[in-house]
């Protein structure tokens, strides 16, 4: 190999010349192609930089350049040196073997019927064609500064690629990988260990000394991180509080050792942020030497310790009560969309008996799933629907369905709703369309208020029952004495019935506990004039004792099951 770096003089002669200049490779059997070549171009310059020669006399010899310089921006390439079409074969060599895209390739050949021009294009990924004979010293010039300012645009455009590229697997405040990052060092059939930290109660540190002080706190926590793991370890962050560590698998690793001094380190650590001493600690879930799904399952052993307290450590298994769940979600969720797309949500009528009279006075309206011929009990269903947000509909399938049963008679019927049904903003649109459209009376209509989340916490929730109530619809509290219901709800809520709670009713004949709870309810219901309904009533027993307790009417099994078709 021959290098040669001509450094005249520039094309202005006022400004400096520029280091690293552009390297052009001639690959030629003939010597004194070269050395026209170094003397046409010795005085040229691109965008104030000059050029560096190499010098290879057969494809073999390019080849090791190659392979060790991959800077190279042009190459000038002669068609037939050991063998009529080594400079063709070198052409595959670079483009598939090396996988160098960069290098501009010029072919000057001096037998042009051996590589016709028309084949060589098509078949060949080169820059420019030229015969010997064809290339004086302006036009190889003019040849040259083209393929320069296309190798200038194509690195330009790799570089600009590579700035996306990392700024996309990049996390901006800390530095480190992403989740992006992540899941492509995921990519690959090895057995793998992840480990997800959760900083607990990171929330109250943002809250209480503001997001600055968070940010420092995570910068400086992703540089434990990296000291705590070990050499062979992959940090990143995957969003706010939540790190990953990422260790293949080797024979000797012990990843639970590892989790566990990672957990210490940063027990131990304390975190100096604005003159103020910060202490934390993390909850660990681990996925260990597995393959496939790494993240998913890490999450979910994350979930399963966080579930049970902060500052625990959770390896993932097939048998974690938290994958039966999503199992058992996602089997509801696919029944509960069938039933909603199919009318295979039914309503089911039950009851209420005035406890005086002994007469039945209203109907609650039950929902139950059919799905293959077998009814399906809501307990079952519900925390689904909650969790996939089909509350709603389900709420509307039973009001609709409920109005076109009573239209045609004199009866009252109450319809469950839940505090996911008054965050819509056409509820109570639809129950006025529904209800005129069937022609039903607002008074005949009852709302039990389902609580999982406290009702009273909701501003919008709370303007919707007044709304309602305002309209001549009456409402109930369902369940009370359990859940989120207290005795602030009787005096903020336009209450026509307060349900007592089964739990307190079905042992009320035995449990002395139960009737006194019962006692103080109905105390405070009477005092405010609120009726009130006992849930669970399934003997002669209890019946006998809700109604010499006061309580106004009954509802259960022994009084009726809830049922297709009315009584």
């Amino acid at each position: 190999m021959e290098t040669d770096e001509l450094l005249f003089a520039p094309e202005n002669e006022h400004e400096e010349v520029r280091e690293s200049p552009w390297i052009v490779m001639i690959v030629d059997d003939d010597a004194e192609v070269h050395s026209f070549t170094k003397l046409a171009l010795h005085d040229f310059t691109f965008e104030r930089k000059p050029l560096q020669f190499l010098s290879a006399y057969s494809a073999h010899e390019a080849t090791k350049i190659l392979e060790q310089q991959d800077e190279i921006a042009i190459i000038l390439l002669d068609v037939v040196m050991e063998s009529e079409t080594a400079g063709l074969d070198l052409v595959e060599t670079i483009r598939y073997r090396l996988n160098n895209t960069t290098v501009r390739i010029i072919i000057r050949t001096g037998q042009p019927g051996v590589a016709p021009e028309r084949y060589v294009i098509d078949h060949y990924d080169i820059n420019d064609y030229k015969e010997k004979t064809e290339l004086t010293t302006d036009r190889l010039y003019t040849t040259v500064r083209s393929a320069l300012s296309q190798y200038k645009q194509i690195i330009e455009l790799l570089n600009k690629k590579n700035e996306i590229y990392t700024t996309l697997i990049t996390d901006a405040l800390t530095g480190i990988g992403n989740r992006v990052k992540l899941n492509y060092d995921l990519d690959t059939q090895l057995p793998m260990s992840l480990i997800l930290l959760n900083i607990d109660a990171f929330s109250m540190i943002n809250d209480v000394y503001g997001f600055e002080v968070g940010d420092q706190m995570l910068l400086q926590f992703s540089k434990i991180l990296r000291n705590a793991s070990c050499m062979e370890c992959n940090i990143y962050r995957l969003e706010a509080d939540i790190f990953a560590v990422l260790t293949s698998h080797s024979e000797g690793r012990d990843v639970q050792n590892e989790v566990l001094m990672i957990q210490n380190t940063i027990s131990k650590h304390s975190f100096l942020i604005n003159g103020i001493e910060h202490r934390i600690n993390v909850t660990i879930g681990i996925v260990e030497k597995d393959i496939g799904n790494m993240i998913q399952k890490a999450e979910i052993a994350l979930r399963e310790a966080r579930k049970m307290s902060r500052n625990r450590v959770q390896t993932y298994s097939d048998s974690l009560a938290v994958i039966k769940q999503i199992q058992e979600n996602t089997k509801w969720t696919k029944w509960l969309k069938d039933a909603l797309d199919n009318n295979k949500l039914i309503a089911y009528y039950q009851p209420i008996v005035d406890c005086k009279t002994e007469e039945i006075i209203k109907y609650e309206v039950l929902v139950r799933l059919e799905h293959e011929g077998v009814i399906y009990s809501p307990y079952l269903f519900l925390p689904t629907a909650r969790y996939a947000g089909l509350l709603y509909q389900i709420t509307q399938r039973m009001f609709e369905q409920a109005c076109a049963r009573f239209a045609s008679n004199t009866l009252s019927f109450s319809v469950n709703i839940t505090d996911q049904d008054l965050m819509e903003s056409d509820f109570i649109g639809f129950i006025e369309r529904t209800r005129e459209h069937y022609g039903i009376e607002t008074d005949r209509i009852y709302f039990e208020i389902l609580e999982e989340n406290s009702i009273l916490s909701n501003p919008g929730a709370e303007k919707y029952l007044n709304e309602l109530t305002a309209r001549g619809y009456h409402l109930c509290l369902d369940d009370f004495g359990v859940q989120c219901s207290n005795f602030a709800q009787l005096g903020n809520l336009d209450l026509a019935i307060v349900k007592i709670d089964g739990t307190y009713i079905k042992d009320i004949d035995v449990n002395k506990k139960s009737q006194t709870v019962t006692e103080s309810i109905l105390f405070f219901t009477h005092k405010i004039g609120v009726k009130t309904v006992a849930e669970f009533v399934h003997s002669a027993q209890v019946y006998e004792i809700v109604k010499s307790l006061g309580v106004d009417y009954a509802q259960g099994y022994f009084l009726g099951e809830p049922k297709s078709d009315l009584v």
